[in-house]
């Protein structure tokens, strides 16, 4: 977390960027702030399972890919 000069508070290393990938190559995409890299997991899980249309949900932070859930 970082301090802001107003004093208010921002998570700046938790923000996830999670990308529900079809086979056709169109991705659907949901910023989300977690607790941490495991958390982001498990709902990148959860989207794949609502979603039938994704093959995969990539997890992504920063820029940089961390990984890619598969079924």
């Amino acid at each position: 977390m970082a301090r802001m000069t107003d004093g208010a508070t921002t998570l700046e290393t938790d923000v996830f960027t999670l990308l529900g990938v079809r086979p056709d190559g169109i991705a659907s995409v949901v910023d989300l702030v977690a607790d941490g890299a495991t958390h982001a997991r498990r709902r990148a899980e959860a989207l794949l399972a609502e979603h039938a249309s994704c093959e995969a949900v990539e997890v992504w932070r920063g820029g940089g890919l961390v990984e890619k859930v598969v079924r």
